[in-house]
C-alpha cells in the first residue's frame, strides 16, 4: 500500500511539474508577443487617420504660444451659416468677441408665443438675431481659441460659457463668468477635432439651458474632410413653457424636471427651418454640423426622403465615417457630422425621428434640392 501511494505521489508531483513547465512556456510566448506589440508600438509607421490605432496619441503637436499670429479668416456666423472650411496647414489664434443676449423672443411666430430668452451675439453685430443658437464658431485642430464674453451692463443675470471642445476647468465656464456690465477672456487650446456644444453653466444650469444658451464650435482636422459644396450649422433645443397659447409665456419647471418640452425645435424656433428651407442642387453634397443642446432628449436625426451619405457619429471627424446610414443618434449636449447628397430634385424633410416632436412640437425642416428629374433613381409611374 505504501509503495502504491507512493507512486501516485511521484506520478502527481511530475504531472504538475510538467504543467508549470507548459505554463511557463506560455507565458513567456505571450510576454515576447506582448513586448514585440509594445515596441512595434511605440514606433508607429505614418498611417492615414482613419487607420490609427486606438492607442496612438491623436492629439496634434503644438506650436508654443508666443510664436503664432491672429488668424485673418472669418471663424463665426450665424445659423444656419457656416464659416468657410479653414484651409491652412498651421497653428494660428482664433479670436471670438460674443455678447450676452436677454430678450423676449418669439418662439412660435405662427402663433405668436414668445419667451424671454438669453443667448449669444457677435459682439457689434447688429444682425437682428434671437441669441440662440448662439454664433457657430469654426477653428482648426491645435489652434489657440482666444475667446471674450461681454455681459451688457443693461443684462439682469451672470452668465459664463462651457466650451466642451476647451480642455480646462468647466470648459472655461469658471472663468468667463461675468455680471452685467463686465468682460472676461480666456485662451485655450483645441485639442480635438469635431463639432461640439458651448453653452451657459451658471448657477442653475439647466434653466440657463433652457432660457436658450447654447450652440455649437466646429474644430476641423489637421486633415481636412472631404470637400462639400455647401455646409449647415443646424442646433436642436427645448423650450418648457407654461403655455403654447399667444403671448409672453414662463419657465414651466415642473415640466423641466420632468423632462417634458413643450417644443422641440431646430435652430431657435418653430419654422426656422420650413419657413426659410435650406437649399441644394442635384449633384451637391450637403454637409450638416448638427448639435443637439437638449437639455434632456436625444435626437434622432433623419432625412425623409433621402440618406446621410457620411456620418462622422458624435462629431469626431478624427474617425472614419460610416456610409449610407438613414438615422443618427446624437446624445444630449453632442454633436454629428452628416452628409447628404442631392440625387433627384426634391423636398427633404429633416426630422427629429421621435415624430411627436417633429410634426407636434416643431422639430422639422426642409432641404430643398433642385435640378433635373433622374427617372434611373426615381420616377413616379402614372396607370395606363
Amino acid at each position: 500500500m505504501k509503495n502504491e501511494r507512493t507512486w501516485r505521489w511521484e506520478h502527481f508531483l511530475i504531472g504538475g511539474l510538467a504543467g508549470v513547465v507548459i505554463a511557463l512556456g506560455l507565458w513567456t510566448l505571450g510576454n515576447l508577443g506582448a513586448s514585440e506589440s509594445s515596441a512595434q508600438a511605440a514606433t508607429p509607421a505614418p498611417v492615414a487617420a482613419s487607420t490609427v490605432a486606438w492607442e496612438d496619441r491623436i492629439t496634434p503637436d503644438l506650436v508654443s504660444k508666443s510664436g503664432l499670429s491672429v488668424a485673418d479668416e472669418v471663424n463665426v456666423a450665424n445659423a444656419p451659416d457656416m464659416p468657410p472650411p479653414i484651409t491652412r496647414s498651421e497653428q494660428r489664434i482664433v479670436e471670438v468677441h460674443f455678447d450676452v443676449v436677454e430678450n423676449v423672443a418669439a418662439i412660435d411666430p405662427a402663433t405668436g408665443v414668445e419667451f424671454e430668452t438669453w443667448g449669444y451675439k457677435i459682439a457689434g453685430d447688429d444682425t437682428p438675431v434671437i441669441g440662440t443658437p448662439g454664433p457657430v464658431i469654426r477653428a482648426r485642430v491645435g489652434d489657440v481659441f482666444r475667446f471674450t464674453v461681454t455681459n451688457p451692463a443693461s443684462n439682469t443675470h451672470p452668465h459664463n460659457v462651457d466650451f466642451h471642445a476647451v480642455t480646462g476647468q468647466g470648459g472655461g465656464a469658471e472663468a468667463t463668468v461675468v455680471a452685467p456690465g463686465e468682460t472676461a477672456t480666456i485662451e485655450a487650446r483645441l485639442l480635438y477635432p469635431g463639432v461640439f456644444m458651448y453653452h451657459c453653466a451658471f448657477g442653475d444650469v439647466p434653466e440657463h439651458i433652457a432660457h436658450g444658451m447654447y450652440g455649437g464650435i466646429v474644430v476641423d482636422p489637421e486633415e481636412p474632410l472631404p470637400p462639400a459644396d455647401k455646409e449647415f450649422y443646424v442646433v436642436q433645443s427645448e423650450y418648457y413653457t407654461d403655455s403654447v397659447e399667444e403671448g409672453l409665456t414662463e419657465l414651466d419647471r415642473d415640466a423641466l424636471l420632468n423632462e417634458h418640452p413643450s417644443m422641440v425645435v431646430f435652430n431657435g424656433y418653430k419654422g426656422a427651418l420650413t419657413e426659410n428651407p435650406l437649399a441644394m442642387n442635384v449633384g451637391e453634397r450637403a454637409r450638416f454640423y448638427f448639435v443637439n443642446a437638449g437639455i434632456d432628449l436625444d435626437s434622432n436625426f433623419h432625412p425623409i426622403g433621402s440618406h446621410w451619405d457620411a456620418v462622422w457619429q458624435e462629431g469626431a471627424t478624427y474617425s472614419p465615417p460610416i456610409r449610407g446610414s438613414q438615422t443618427t443618434l446624437v446624445p444630449a449636449g453632442g454633436g454629428v457630422v452628416a452628409d447628404i447628397v442631392g440625387y433627384v430634385p426634391s423636398r427633404i424633410i429633416l426630422v427629429d425621428h421621435a415624430l411627436t416632436r417633429a410634426f407636434y412640437k416643431g422639430a422639422i425642416g426642409f432641404l430643398d434640392v433642385a435640378g433635373n428629374p433622374n427617372p434611373e433613381i426615381f420616377e413616379a409611374i402614372e396607370a395606363p
